[in-house]
Formats: C-alpha cells, structure tokens, sequence
C-alpha cells in the first residue's frame, strides 16, 4: 500500500468492475503506473473488445490504430517522468 492511501485496494478494484471501468494504482509523484494506465485506456478505446475493454482478445495488426508513448524530447532522448 502505498504510504497516503485513503482508499481499500479491494473496494477499488471493486467498484471499477462494477462501472466496467479500469483500475490501476498509479502515483505521478513516483512516476509509476501512469504510462500503463495511458495504454489501457488507449486499448480500451481503440479496440473495445480486448480484455481491457470487454471480454473477446483480439490481436490487431493494424498499425494506424497503435498507441505511442515514448515521445523524445527537442535533443532526442525519451521523455522521463511526468513534466
């Protein structure tokens, strides 16, 4: 759990089932789980019968429908963090 959580891990996970949304612990102040949050919600929407976004898993090969999260910045590195 992480140090300031207000919220039970189970009733979360709970209560996204029941709206069919997405649950994902994220903390951009450690920078972590946010980008795994950004492609599942890309995932959801861009091919709602996956397993993120219903219940049949298809593979698409589709390239125009792809999700890229690892922009580089103006001297060519990847982006680190949140800013």
């Amino acid at each position: 759990m992480y140090e300031n959580e207000k919220v039970d891990e189970d009733d979360a996970k709970k209560l996204a089932s029941d709206l069919n949304a997405i649950f994902q612990k994220t903390s951009a102040k450690e920078s972590t789980g946010v980008e795994d949050l950004f492609v599942k919600i890309g995932k959801k929407f861009l091919n709602p019968n996956s397993d993120e976004g219903g219940a049949k898993n298809e593979q698409r090969n589709d390239k125009s429908k792809s999700i890229k999260l690892n922009k580089k910045n103006a001297e060519g590195n990847a982006k680190k963090g949140c800013c």
